[in-house]
């Protein structure tokens, strides 16, 4: 029996990463292997659930126990996911994330004799204290590796001995999980230079839950009523949360400089689909007042995912602006299978999966002038076409279930990647057993779970 465990159910969020652990889950089922999904839940959530499928259990959680510093869980979680593991009779694990669950839990039941393990890395949160966004407190900055002296840096009040312990618990509890996946050749390199070696991690593209139905030929929506004028206007879509890691002021600030390009406008149409998440009122008020000015600029609000594809499938290119690295994103995947190609920051996954004139575009990160470029080479119809024709194909749910049994069946290493040449060896020794964070004044300040 393999189980794959996520670290909430998404049917309660729709992160990448519950996405991914259940499409694996769904790609398992579909080659006929005996499988279950265990999702941790916090306990006040447990009646939003809604569980597709006979093979599906909640794990109920307790967030006021946890530790969101090291990571570490309650005992008596450890105890009921290990009795609920051996009830299944589950003798293959893979771990989505350890945050819920704890690294506490993942080591010991990775540990368990006749047990094989893997967890995928999905964010830099075992590197980086901050949200695994690798981004700098207060400024949002990219950071380029993590260091005790940096971290301290970000987090004031806290000690570069607590950083290095923090790394050195992770190093420790990853020694009794017996492989992983990073769905990005960028974030099998960051946890490489960390100090998880790369060959014991495999990049395994994300699939995506379901595949679009054929999208009709162009000659078709013309007949169906479409006139030429609606072909030729470019629309750019933004899918996804509004939040200050996403990016969507550096929008607002290209919105500010292409309200002056008459041109352009007239051509352009701009469409926001997402829920608003975290954003100051300042942020909000800048917002409503561009978009009830411009006709060209729409927010269209929060979406069901499983309208994503008929939403996209309306635009001609879609549009990330994140802040941060970012992994593989879910939207990338998305874009690609309803082909559609992506406009882009040219950093981390991002820069990975969409090649900068080859199947999508780049622009700097933060510059709403570059950004602006983008757009201008996005409204040449000979660039859209040449962009379409590269788009990679979807990876099916069946296709990643294989990949990851394949790798856990491996008899030879994943191939090691060269680390930078800026890397540190990571601290010698093994840490001394670490208690839960119980006192009322914590090493660092206590942070939300991303």
């Amino acid at each position: 029996m393999i189980a794959v465990l996520a670290h909430t159910h998404p049917s309660i969020t729709s992160g990448g990463a519950e996405i991914s652990a259940y499409t694996l889950y769904r790609g398992l089922r579909e080659a006929g292997l005996a499988c279950c999904f265990i999702a941790a839940c916090p306990e006040h959530q447990i009646g939003r659930v809604r569980l597709d499928t006979p093979d599906e259990h909640i794990l109920p959680i307790r967030p006021e126990t946890y530790d969101h510093f090291f990571h570490i869980a309650e005992p008596a979680l450890r105890q009921r996911l290990d009795a609920m593991l051996d009830e299944l009779g589950a003798t293959t694990l893979v771990f989505h994330h350890f945050l819920n669950f704890g690294l506490n839990t993942v080591r010991d039941l990775a540990a368990r004799p006749g047990r094989r393990s893997l967890l995928v890395l999905h964010e830099f949160l075992a590197i980086c204290q901050h949200h695994g966004q690798m981004v700098t407190r207060p400024a949002l900055r990219l950071c380029e590796a993590a260091s005790p002296g940096a971290c301290v840096a970000c987090f004031d009040g806290s000690t570069p001995d607590a950083f290095r312990l923090r790394q050195r618990h992770f190093l420790d509890a990853f020694e009794a999980i017996d492989r992983f996946v990073s769905p990005s050749e960028f974030l099998r390199a960051r946890f490489d230079a960390w100090g998880l070696p790369a060959s014991r991690i495999a990049m395994i593209e994300n699939a995506v839950a379901r595949l679009p139905e054929p999208e009709p030929e162009p000659e078709a929506v013309i007949a169906a009523g479409h006139n030429s004028a609606a072909q030729d206007e470019i629309v750019i879509g933004y899918f996804g949360q509004i939040n200050p890691f996403k990016g969507i002021d550096l929008l607002l600030d290209a919105v500010d400089l292409l309200k002056k390009d008459d041109g352009l406008t007239q051509r352009l149409r701009i469409r926001i689909h997402g829920p608003l998440v975290g954003v100051s009122d300042e942020f909000r008020a800048r917002f409503e007042k561009l978009i009830e000015k411009h006709a060209w600029l729409e927010y269209l609000g929060p979406y069901q995912n499983d309208r994503v594809f008929e939403l996209m499938r309306e635009c001609s290119f879609v549009l990330m602006t994140s802040k941060w690295w970012e992994n593989s994103p879910v939207v990338i995947q998305e874009a690609h299978a309803c082909g559609r190609p992506l406009i882009v920051p040219g950093i981390g996954g991002m820069k990975e999966k969409v090649v900068d004139g080859v199947n999508g575009l780049n622009f700097r990160v933060g510059d709403a002038r570059d950004l602006l470029r983008a757009f201008r080479q996005a409204c040449d119809p000979a660039v859209s076409a040449r962009l379409r024709q590269h788009l990679p194909g979807a990876v099916t749910p069946f296709t990643m279930a294989r990949r990851y049994l394949d790798w856990m069946d491996a008899e030879t290493p994943a191939p090691t990647l060269a680390a930078p040449a800026t890397a540190s060896a990571p601290p010698a020794g093994r840490p001394f057993p670490i208690p839960v964070t119980s006192s009322s004044t914590p090493l660092i300040p206590t942070e939300t779970s991303p």
